[in-house]
């Protein structure tokens, strides 16, 4: 299983935070999935539409609110 860094800029209304954790995963798919599960269901609904809000956040060229590095 590989283990991948994740930081992510919570998503906050007062002063920005960042949440960072080492996730282990058979895929970077699986990694951020933990990862959302774990850190962040009262930023998003805890369904597949609110990982995929998430995953949107994350990835967004022009908004980018997290990385993921193998490690």
């Amino acid at each position: 299983m590989s283990k991948y860094a994740i930081a992510f800029i919570l998503p906050s209304k007062s002063s920005p935070q960042v949440c960072q954790r080492i996730v282990e995963g058979d895929t970077r798919e699986a990694a951020l999935r933990h990862f959302f599960d774990q850190e962040l269901k009262e930023y998003y609904s805890e369904d597949d539409q609110g990982f995929f809000y998430f995953k949107e956040d994350f990835f967004d060229d022009r908004t980018q609110s997290g990385s993921i590095i193998e490690v």
